[in-house]
């Protein structure tokens, strides 16, 4: 990418402002644009195994239907992406039922036929993902490929430069929109004696053979209106 593309992307989303939160979803919509995508989301992490992470932003309601279904059944572009540290490109979802046999046919079934997942990292430091969708089979463009990097790149340093300020914006760990996740987890490891991440596990293992959003379930868990049997 030359420099010149990426001053043009920065001005495209006005990246003087000083609102972190505006520049993340202008990032999505942006992507969308210039990639030629259905849909884009930014999830931002906040520590190592997954029990801590939000959506900072989407585009549309299919976005959120794959953020949720990532943090179900633990699997997906965006899971592969953070743990490879580079982009991770599927453009015919159908030739990777082997790769994420949850995922994906849950994914098809809302209508997904690529999908694209771009870590927000920086060297070791990863943060989040930026995960793109499409509701026809296709792959990226050289151009679009580059752009969508060179997007991740903004947010990756927008995320950063927040999380290093005074008044950090409401996503990540500080205002978490899964907190009831969390929450979830927290009852759950206290009710069966059990790890945080082997909570979450249980907590999403049972939101799948179910077939009940992982919030959903986790509001039940909290509501004091579902009890995870050790055996569940």
């Amino acid at each position: 990418m030359t420099a010149q593309r990426h001053v043009e992307l920065l001005s495209m989303l006005d990246a003087e402002s000083d609102d972190p939160a505006a520049l993340l979803r202008r990032v999505c919509e942006l992507c969308v644009d210039l990639c030629a995508v259905s849909g884009a989301a930014i999830i931002v992490h906040g520590d190592g195994d997954g029990t801590a992470q939000a959506l900072a932003c989407a585009t549309d309601p299919v976005s959120l239907i794959i953020d949720d279904l990532q943090r179900t059944v633990g699997e997906g572009p965006g899971v592969a992406a953070r743990a490879l540290g580079g982009p991770v490109l599927a453009a015919d979802l159908a030739t990777a039922g082997a790769r994420w046999p949850a995922f994906t046919a849950a994914a098809q079934a809302a209508g997904v036929a690529a999908v694209f997942s771009f870590p927000l990292h920086v060297g070791a430091v990863r943060v989040g993902t930026l995960d793109l969708h499409r509701d026809s089979e296709g792959s990226l463009s050289r151009a679009e490929l580059t752009d969508a990097l060179a997007l991740a790149d903004i947010a990756t340093h927008a995320v950063l430069d927040d999380l290093d300020s005074p008044d950090p914006m409401d996503v990540g760990l500080l205002s978490d929109v899964h907190a009831v996740v969390h929450q979830a987890t927290g009852v759950v490891t206290a009710q069966l004696n059990i790890s945080m991440h082997d909570a979450l596990l249980r907590i999403r293992a049972h939101a799948y053979a179910h077939q009940t959003p992982l919030d959903e379930v986790s509001r039940q868990i909290v509501g004091r209106n579902l009890y995870l049997e050790t055996g569940d």
